[in-house]
């Protein structure tokens, strides 16, 4: 049947229960219990034969005679309903199959117990519409089969899958325990702008839009960093923010448009303790989410108790590309990008081929948590040099293959970063279109004096990844980017 003629056939059903005197769609229920409360409290509430109304989704409906068997859903939990003629009358029993359907949201009245099969359910004594659906579920049609229609339709993807509803679950205990850790360990949790007169904070290209009411152009934040490091100048010692940035990139596995970060900043803090800190709130929220210390992702077992593998750059890239990045010229990466099939498809500078190798070649291996230090300056405009004045005081974090946290000592000499600024103008100039931009008023802000700092800035979808197995970024964001129908 088309899907035009489900959708008649289902008008005519709700214009038979007005017809009837009966609100399709009223704005109250009964419901005394959640079908997981009631599943949880099963055996005591059949013992008591006290009456409850339990309400959800019809997802199955099969008949046998003067009774029909109905599985309801409401988010919390599946029980079985019987609804027979022998306890709502025969001619209720008849309007009942006249007119609900799967997919149709109702509310069921009665008490628990078990059928001759053992089976858990709810006996109706009575029942009500609560939603008449128009349209079928998907596997009543041709089936949510399309990849790309569940995720436009999540709606209906959560409807019909369990374990897209777990994953989402999991995501909101993840964020429920990294705050947790945050707040229990002194830090306070702030908001920061998402328009931004100038975009800065990362290395990307950004979202642009104009606000009428100043008539100015702003831009969607591609990170919070410069506003938190403002917090800390001005005295807030542990700043964090759930934030939600915006890049103007391209898309893949790994990678959405719009994407959800957890990032602090710490005063008085160095690398050393930062690294310290990150085994401490990864493991909690590892344990939180899961159960276990360890998970396993397509395959492969990553234990997230400490400590964690520590690797410099130099180090892995001398392993795995056969250079010594630190000698090496851009004719040498350069040489390497083509010896090893690594496509660069944009003009970038030695330290650019650099990062593009790391990416294509190295990120892959580190399975185990690894944190990645001592990275090229050019690289990370807003870390502290070290001794090395090449390097920064930066680390990377890796678990599984994926980058999930960026860490610097947080440059904070006012002159070096006016400096680290302009350089990235230069490049900006030569065609790099993901250059920082020189922010006067944040360098103004340094001038006024920012103590020692370190932070970072975790991927929360590429976490949530990781803690429900899933293969793309797409199953982890209720309503990823996608491009429309024609």
């Amino acid at each position: 049947m088309a899907l035009d003629d489900f959708r008649n056939e289902r008008l005519k059903k709700l214009a038979r229960l007005r017809d009837a005197g009966i609100d399709p769609y009223p704005a109250t229920t009964a419901r005394t219990h959640t079908l997981g409360d009631a599943i949880a409290q099963f055996d005591a509430l059949a013992t008591s034969h006290e009456p409850i109304t339990l309400a959800g989704r019809v997802m199955a409906q099969r008949g046998h005679g003067g009774l029909t068997f109905l599985d309801i859903n409401d988010g919390s939990g599946t029980l079985q309903a019987l609804i027979g003629a022998d306890r709502i009358g025969q001619e209720a029993y008849e309007f009942f199959l006249s007119v609900v359907d799967i997919g149709d949201i109702i509310e069921v009245s009665g008490t628990l117990g078990t059928t001759k099969r053992g089976e858990r359910s709810i006996e109706a004594s009575g029942w009500a519409m609560l939603t008449k659906s128009l349209l079928p579920l998907p596997e009543k049609w041709h089936g949510l089969t399309d990849t790309d229609e569940r995720y436009r339709k999540r709606y209906l993807d959560l409807i019909m899958s369990d374990d897209v509803r777990a994953a989402f679950v999991k995501r909101s205990k993840l964020t429920r325990a990294l705050r947790e850790f945050f707040d229990g360990e002194g830090f306070l949790e702030v908001t920061t702008p998402t328009l931004q007169p100038l975009y800065g904070g990362a290395s990307a290209r950004p979202f642009k839009t104009h606000m009428n009411a100043l008539d100015i152009d702003l831009f969607l934040r591609i990170a919070p960093e410069l506003y938190l490091k403002r917090l800390v100048v001005g005295g807030m010692q542990s700043v964090y923010e759930f934030t939600t940035n915006f890049r103007n990139e391209g898309m893949d596995r790994d990678h959405n448009p719009e994407f959800s970060a957890l990032e602090f900043y710490a005063a008085y803090r160095d690398l050393e303790w930062a690294m310290s800190f990150t085994e401490r709130v990864l493991a909690h929220a590892v344990e939180a989410v899961t159960g276990s210390s360890a998970l396993s992702y397509e395959g492969q077992r990553v234990e997230f108790a400490g400590p964690y593998r520590r690797v410099t750059f130099r180090e892995l890239f001398t392993e795995h590309i056969g250079v010594d990045f630190l000698s090496a010229t851009y004719e040498d990466l350069d040489a390497a990008t083509q010896r090893l099939g690594v496509r660069v498809e944009k003009i970038v500078s030695r330290e650019g081929l650099a990062d593009e190798l790391f990416k294509k070649v190295i990120r892959k291996t580190l399975i185990e948590p690894t944190f990645v230090t001592d990275w090229p300056a050019q690289l990370l405009p807003l870390a502290k040099r070290t001794e090395q004045p090449e390097l920064v005081w930066a680390f990377q974090f890796f678990a599984a293959g994926f980058e999930l946290i960026k860490a610097f000592g947080e440059l904070n000499d006012p002159i070096d970063q006016r400096e680290r600024f302009s350089a990235q103008e230069a490049n900006r100039a030569k065609g790099d279109e993901e250059a920082q931009r020189m922010d006067e008023d944040f360098v103004e802000a340094l001038e006024y004096g920012m103590p020692p700092t370190a932070g970072w800035g975790l991927g929360l979808d590429r976490f949530t990844m990781l803690l429900t197995g899933s293969h793309s970024i797409r199953d982890v964001i209720l309503f990823p980017t996608m491009k429309p129908r024609e």
